[in-house]
């Protein structure tokens, strides 16, 4: 499809999916309020992430309701080597934005994300989403109304500004200039150097598959 920042245009086919089924609760950890690294919490909440005796990680999305541009994306990784007695850690923690300032997820094209529970249903190193579209480094994370029969939020994702080679364009919207740049449509915007450390993680952990966003 071609999509503006956060949209989808026209359907160019379905997007293969990556994720698992999805849980349908929030954790009551899922919303870290430092970039402390390897923040130990509750062995119960362990339990809601991942399947016993498997390890797994999970992305968590925090919105700064007074700055939804200035909201924290996390990594939660689950240790379940002794299924006993299961650990879980903020593996890294980074800024990120959400929406053009409005708190109102029913808003389309400038409320932030809607709350709730999302699968990660596609990965992508080098996305081509064309002029205005989403390029470069990107997680696919499907469609969300923002209440029951409201707003349907479509074609979310989380994403950066730069060419589908991963690599900075001349000018916008292939070029990271600021603050200003983490404001989108709705969609999750990261700095170039923050999601390319996410997906660095990869090599390291297993791969995210859920999304909570509060």
């Amino acid at each position: 499809m071609a999509m503006v920042r956060g949209k989808f245009k026209v359907a160019y086919g379905a997007v293969v999916a990556l994720a698992a089924t999805g849980i349908g609760i929030l954790p009551a950890h899922a919303a870290p309020t430092s970039a402390q690294k390897h923040v130990a919490t509750s062995s119960a909440d362990a339990t809601v992430a991942s399947a016993p005796g498997r390890s797994s990680t999970y992305l968590t999305f925090k919105i700064n309701r007074h700055n939804p541009s200035d909201s924290r994306l996390s990594l939660v990784y689950v240790n379940m080597v002794n299924p006993d007695h299961p650990h879980t850690s903020t593996v890294a923690s980074w800024r990120a934005g959400s929406g053009t300032g409005s708190t109102n997820s029913c808003l389309p094209n400038r409320g932030v994300l809607p709350r709730g529970t999302y699968p990660i249903k596609a990965y992508y190193p080098h996305h081509n989403g064309g002029l205005h579209g989403v390029n470069g480094i990107s997680w696919y994370i499907g469609d969300k109304r923002c209440k029951p029969g409201g707003t349907n939020r479509t074609a979310l994702f989380i994403h950066s500004e730069m060419l589908p080679s991963g690599g900075q364009g001349s000018a916008e919207p292939y070029r990271w200039n600021g603050n200003s740049d983490y404001k989108s449509n709705g969609c999750i915007k990261l700095k170039p150097s923050d999601i390319r450390e996410l997906q660095g993680y990869r090599a390291k952990f297993p791969r995210p598959t859920q999304l909570y966003v509060s």
